[in-house]
């Protein structure tokens, strides 16, 4: 059994322990940089930086944290070090052995990822969520619950997808964007604004990119 670190002791983190793969992974414990409690749901808060941790390199690690940027640095300073990164995979999630899957994701609980799709690394498939036949997700992004990503789309690295959205197909999404809630995206987005409403329109532009 190979052992875990999990970085981000937040709610995201409650959704990751209920996907792991504990026939193959034990916990060990969470990293925290901001956190001054001592757990989190039952595992200890052990390390607030890699620096604290005693042979490093005989761990795997997964990132739970939902904010895009800051996921991005931390997926930077692990790979920085070449430690290893784990996907984590829920077990209702159903993934197309045709799809292609990066390093570092989690894909939540009945998340489906079709046929021929591109999943990047370091990416958030939530609860419920769908990726169609030929979209490409790339790099740090986050598809959030529930959210429909018709086919053959392009989401840009770290954009957000928020809960609920549809994207039609064969639309582009640009990088370090952000769809808002419920937003029923018709045609492409720039990278670093955020759009909402039915259809989506943009509501903000300027967003920093990672």
């Amino acid at each position: 059994m190979e052992h875990l670190i999990i970085i981000g002791a937040g709610g995201y983190a409650k959704s990751v322990l209920d996907s792991i793969d504990y026939y193959n992974y034990r916990v060990d414990g969470f990293l925290d940089e901001f956190s001054n409690s001592k757990d989190h749901l039952g595992y200890e808060i052990k390390w607030k930086s890699l620096n604290e941790i005693e042979c490093p390199q005989k761990y795997f690690y997964f990132i739970a944290i939902g904010n895009n940027q800051r996921r991005k640095l931390w997926y930077d300073k692990l790979k920085s070090k070449n430690l290893r990164l784990i996907n984590v995979v829920d077990r209702s999630a159903i993934i197309s052995p045709e799809a292609k899957i990066g390093n570092g994701c989690f894909f939540g609980k009945m998340s489906v990822v079709n046929s021929k799709a591109v999943i990047g690394d370091n990416c958030i498939v939530n609860t419920k969520s769908l990726v169609e036949h030929g979209c490409k997700v790339s790099d740090h992004a986050n598809i959030s619950t529930n959210a429909v990503i018709n086919g053959d789309v392009i989401i840009g690295e770290g954009t957000f997808v928020g809960t609920s959205s549809t994207t039609i197909g064969q639309k582009k999404i640009g990088s370090w964007s952000t769809i808002g809630a419920g937003a029923v995206v018709i045609k492409d987005v720039n990278d670093g604004v955020t759009v909402a409403g039915v259809p989506a329109k943009v509501i903000k532009e300027g967003a920093m990119l990672g």
